[in-house]
């Protein structure tokens, strides 16, 4: 191919160089290169260049159109769809996926996502066409730089290259290979499926748009109808489907954090609040963030918010359920909620946890959950309250730290600056990492990563973030917004040996102390 490219070039200027020497060229004085190119030739008669002007004409005319009769065998065909692939690009909300693919198994009965290239839309094959193979996505990969077997980039390399394979033994009715081989084992390995954790990075660095997590979330759809997947996120979904929650707990436990909380926390579910809040599972039943929840509370009442929440009518709002593929239980889940919602009198809801906040946002309202009510994320309505004046803070804190950009808050909802000017008006002199904003490194949790079993040895994201932040001159606390991240990262100061170096904190701490409400 660049030898292609080179005698196409070439051609045009020893063709446009002669016709300069020649003076057949009107548009000589702005073509430097072409002169150059023909002053090679200036030497010889006039019948010797126009020879090599013709030679030129068609060595470049054969050239180009036997690169065009190769060009869809290759990589190169990026050169013919990467226009359409950006102009007919999904324009819907980041954090909203498409809708579960349904195909009839040859058994008869219904089969739920992708376990065939075919199977795709064509929008999604175009876009394996489109993949130029620069490495950017991959290159901002957590889960390929810590060795794992996914790969963006050779995920639309394979794809491709099994789209054309397929297809072309479809086409002639041939029963080789390449129609016994399964997309999911030979074309894709399975723990390379399982691998990603949604975080977006793959999506947000590629510069023609090609979407890589809607396709392999396609697929574990398909896994999780076949129950190939791990067994403790077998383990979690379950509890998911019985309880409503992945810890396996009551429903009635769900709100037992709120019992130290005076006065009493209102119950939306039986008067109109102003702001309902939906907690979310970690902050609700992880014995270690039971504390940042009931100083949320805090904050929350002494800013004066009329505020409520569902207590046990609240469910997992399940963003991860429906990226590990179970769209039935997403499904159940947002319906329970939904129907808990649309009892409750409200203004807007809030959450703590940023995969709630994209769900609730974007995934709810096309079932008229969430349609005619804002939805924030805590950091958010901290920024609203204290520019109106409903938070003032009494202390300036004056720590050196440093923030983690969730990556639901992040990269699916472009909320970067709400928690900086919190933090700053805390007192925080803030130090930015070198991954940061749309760039962030994701904590590994998403996708449901985070009830899977990781046995790879190599690194895990959390503890590379916190060497990351551990590095920076002088922090000393690293500042999150996600209680799944408090979590990852608290486990990762341990295991990397920083626990004397930096301190993990929820934001609301960092506001918690600097109303001087301890």
């Amino acid at each position: 191919m660049l030898v292609f490219i080179s005698l196409i070039m070439l051609g045009v200027l020893v063709m446009n160089g002669i016709r300069i020497n020649l003076g057949e060229d009107p548009a000589a004085a702005w073509r430097p290169f072409s002169r150059a190119v023909g002053s090679l030739f200036a030497g010889l008669d006039e019948g010797a260049q126009v020879v090599f002007e013709e030679s030129a004409y068609w060595i470049h005319l054969l050239v180009v159109l036997v690169f065009l009769v190769m060009l869809p065998g290759g990589k190169h065909f990026h050169v013919v769809t990467s226009v359409p692939a950006v102009f007919l690009r999904d324009l819907e909300p980041r954090g909203r996926l498409p809708k579960a693919p349904e195909f009839k198994a040859e058994s008869g009965g219904g089969s739920v996502g992708v376990s065939q290239v075919e199977q795709f839309t064509w929008r999604q094959m175009l876009d394996f066409y489109t993949c130029t193979e620069c490495g950017r996505c991959q290159e901002w990969c957590p889960a390929y730089a810590r060795d794992q077997t996914i790969s963006p980039k050779l995920l639309m390399i394979n794809l491709r290259e099994n789209l054309m394979e397929r297809g072309e033994a479809l086409r002639r009715g041939s029963s080789n290979g390449a129609l016994k081989k399964e997309m999911i084992g030979d074309v894709m390995p399975e723990e390379a499926i399982w691998a990603c954790a949604t975080c977006f990075a793959c999506d947000q660095e590629c510069p023609l748009l090609i979407e890589h997590v809607a396709p392999i979330v396609d697929m574990r759809r398909y896994l999780v109808m076949e129950g190939r997947i791990d067994p403790e996120l077998q383990g979690a979904l379950a509890n998911l489907a019985r309880y409503g929650n992945s810890f396996g707990k009551s429903a009635r436990a769900r709100a037992r954090w709120s019992r130290k909380i005076k006065p009493k926390i209102k119950d939306a579910r039986r008067e109109p609040v102003d702001y309902l809040w939906f907690v979310g599972d970690y902050a609700s039943y992880n014995p270690g963030l039971t504390d940042i929840t009931q100083k949320t509370a805090r904050v929350f009442q002494q800013a004066g918010l009329d505020f409520g929440i569902l207590y046990q009518d609240e469910q997992n709002a399940g963003n991860d359920v429906r990226r590990v593929g179970e769209e039935g239980l997403f499904e159940m889940l947002a319906e329970k909620n939904t129907a808990a919602l649309q009892k409750c009198q409200f203004n807007s809801l809030v959450t703590t946890d940023p995969h709630s906040y994209n769900t609730l946002k974007h995934e709810y309202p096309t079932n008229g959950a969430t349609d005619s009510h804002p939805v924030l994320h805590y950091t958010e309505l901290l920024d609203q309250l204290l520019t109106s004046g409903q938070i003032k803070f009494d202390k300036r804190l004056g720590y050196k730290v440093t923030y983690h950009d969730p990556c639901y808050l992040g990269r699916y909802n472009g909320v970067y600056d709400a928690p900086r000017r919190v933090i700053e008006a805390t007192g925080c002199d803030l130090v930015e990492m070198p991954r940061h904003g749309d760039r962030a490194l994701c904590c590994g949790a998403g996708g449901g990563r985070i009830w899977m079993e990781d046995s790879s040895t190599a690194e895990r994201p959390s503890e590379a973030r916190i060497r990351e932040a551990a590095d920076l001159d002088g922090v000393e606390i690293l500042i999150v917004t996600c209680p799944k991240d408090v979590s990852m990262f608290r486990d990762a100061v341990k295991t990397t040996g920083h626990e004397e170096d930096i301190v993990v904190k929820d934001l609301i701490e960092l506001v918690y102390e600097a109303m001087d409400m301890a």
